[in-house]
């Protein structure tokens, strides 16, 4: 009778091939990022991938009468319900936004070139924009 080739090499102790093979194979299965951390890498990828909106708006300089008149202004309008203080805070950003993307809204859509986006900064333009609104209402 005829001894199959795998018991011949287990009968002689040759598990070390198999073994060795067993144990590289764990070990770089452990090296390799796991799902978490790559998950994690991904999601510091899309957050450096996000563009700061507000940060230019937010940092700005403006003398504070101009700021303090925008602010008037807005609060008029409905649109900044703070108290005025000439500072250029996230609220006013998102009042002047605001103010932005309704004045985009009345233009027809075959004259999209003369919408101003809406990127919260402060310019003489949009000072008389808030200043004639101001005034009609």
């Amino acid at each position: 009778m005829t001894v199959p080739h795998t018991y011949r090499v287990l009968a002689r102790g040759n598990l070390l091939g198999p073994v060795a093979v067993t144990v590289v194979a764990l070990a770089v299965g452990c090296t390799a990022p796991n799902a978490e951390d790559r998950a994690r890498a991904v999601a510091a990828d899309i957050q450096a991938s996000i563009r700061d909106f507000d940060g230019p708006a937010l940092d700005q300089k403006t003398d504070k009468a101009t700021v303090l008149e925008i602010e008037k202004n807005l609060t008029t309008l409905k649109e900044f319900m703070d108290e005025p203080d000439g500072k250029i805070d996230q609220v006013l950003v998102n009042a002047i936004q605001a103010f932005q993307r309704k004045q985009n809204e009345a233009i027809p859509w075959w004259r999209s070139w003369d919408r101003s986006p809406d990127d919260g900064l402060i310019t003489e333009d949009l000072r008389r924009a808030i200043a004639a609104a101001a005034a009609a209402a």
